[in-house]
């Protein structure tokens, strides 16, 4: 299950003496109960084996939240999330005796940054985080430790503060080379969602989507339905256009058609009983979904969908985003991390948040999916030398993230900052988070499938058929060459 924002419960053994009495020896006072010390991450307990040691982290620094606050805060500054941190690196120090150090790269060089090390010789970090495609490519070059079969390895994966079902998608053959969960908060950050109109919503006397989420009725259809009462010519030139006023009922660029089709449950890949993916883009699901996602994204009456977010001749970068915040369209498929940025902060408008909406209502659990780029992992170079210390400080950076970094980030900040006057939203993105997809074959990016859909689109042929029967072959050949790699004794 994906992060929760439960508090662990530690039951801590009460030990009673028993009070010599001549009268009576069951009589016991409170005053005679002892609690025991408490090691601060209890189920590490209380050592001494780390103390003086440094874990240092190479990790790519986005311009975006939340990126240094993880791992690297160094003062009090009155922010909850920051200060959490901060305070959680202080009392790892006075338990353990360990410290946290990050040496901080681009993310554009970072790739070329640990190659550079390694054909230098510089050797001064043993964990990497960065986002998922750039470590995937990295694993692919033998830069990881696979953590499924690590030795003295005090990483306990398959405890909450992981990400399982991650874990689960990005194995392969059994391997697994990097790990999320609590340890991070970009990959919350950089999840799809779907956020929502509540003035047209209104406006067209329509449904709440949200209540259709809750009854397990918000699906492709339901949104397709909803999206074209929206959709109307407003500036009277009649011809809909994304520079007037006109209103859309949803807005995205071409990316997101993949993520409509994984809300769908279909990844581009499976795997088989041995952890070896196929691809499955003409399996009779992910075309049926591939289908349905076309007719809404091809309507050009309904869907203003661009290739790129900064197109649309605009002079600044997400552009596309402006037909929301202005009020002029019903859905727009975007990250998470879309809330906190000034355009919708600064919206004059009422908005919600969803799931990916379903295939159908025959699905068994709404999914989503991810920025492979910027979702943030964990990996542990290969030629780490001490593998016990590093687990060790890692799975205590992980469980102290559930414990006292999420409540700030998710329930205090995402829940209750971001998405204000909002009684669904909460729910939305325990929703959003309790079922998200981490497809395999995009992350390694075999043959450039992540661009596969995009160019169906760009094309505007719908051709998925040919597409498959053209890059099959490719596709197969440079997965098979990262499959010997993993498989390789």
């Amino acid at each position: 299950m994906k992060k929760t924002i439960c508090i662990l419960l530690v039951l801590v053994s009460l030990f009673t003496m028993a009070l010599a009495s001549c009268n009576d020896a069951s009589d016991v006072s409170e005053n005679d109960v002892s609690v025991g010390p408490q090691a601060y991450v209890p189920h590490l307990g209380e050592t001494t084996a780390y103390k003086g040691k440094v874990l240092t982290i190479l990790s790519s620094h986005e311009e975006h939240n939340y990126s240094k606050e993880a791992f690297s805060a160094t003062e009090v500054t009155n922010e909850p999330i920051n200060d959490a941190s901060y305070n959680r690196n202080i009392k790892l120090e006075e338990n353990y005796g360990f410290k946290i150090e990050t040496i901080w790269e681009d993310a554009g060089n970072y790739m070329n940054r640990v190659r550079d090390d390694k054909a230098a010789g510089i050797d001064n970090y043993d964990v990497m985080v960065s986002g998922l495609q750039t470590l995937a490519f990295l694993a692919a070059e033998g830069f990881f430790l696979d953590l499924n079969s690590l030795e003295d390895s005090n990483l306990q994966l398959d405890q909450p503060w992981w990400d399982q079902p991650f874990n689960e998608d990005m194995s392969v053959a059994g391997k697994l080379y990097f790990a999320t969960g609590d340890i991070v908060m970009l990959d919350d950050e950089y999840t799809r969602c779907i956020l929502y109109n509540k003035d047209l919503i209104e406006d067209n006397n329509l449904e709440s989507p949200a209540q259709l989420v809750y009854d397990h009725k918000w699906t492709l259809d339901a949104l397709y339905e909803m999206a074209r009462v929206a959709s109307h010519e407003g500036d009277g030139d009649g011809k809909m256009t994304v520079t007037g006023g006109d209103v859309w009922g949803l807005v995205q660029a071409s990316f997101e058609s993949y993520t409509l089709i994984l809300g769908s449950d279909c990844p581009l890949v499976s795997k088989d009983e041995d952890d070896i993916p196929r691809l499955a883009m003409m399996d009779a699901r992910n075309v049926e979904a591939f289908e349905k996602v076309w007719e809404i994204c091809t309507d050009r009456e309904t869907t203003a969908y661009t290739e790129q977010w900064y197109s649309w001749n605009a002079p600044d970068a997400y552009k596309v985003c402006e037909n929301f915040q202005k009020g002029q369209s019903l859905f727009y498929t975007i990250t998470i991390n879309a809330v906190s940025g000034k355009g919708l902060r600064e919206a004059d408008i009422r908005y919600g948040i969803l799931p990916i909406p379903m295939y159908d209502e025959e699905q068994e659990a709404y999914c989503t999916t991810i920025n492979p780029y910027q979702f943030h992992a964990v990996s542990i170079k290969e030629n780490c030398k001490d593998v016990d210390f590093v687990t060790f400080a890692l799975e205590a950076l992980a469980w102290t993230g559930k414990e006292y970094i999420t409540p700030e980030y998710y329930e205090r900040t995402l829940k209750n900052k971001r998405i204000l006057d909002d009684d669904d939203s909460a729910e939305m993105l325990d929703i959003i988070f309790s079922n998200r997809i981490a497809d395999v074959s995009i992350c390694y990016n075999w043959d450039d499938c992540i661009q596969y859909y995009n160019r169906i689109f760009s094309a505007g042929d719908g051709g998925l058929a040919s597409l498959v029967e053209s890059e099959q072959d490719q596709f197969n050949f440079e997965m098979e060459k990262t499959l010997e790699y993993f498989t390789k004794d």
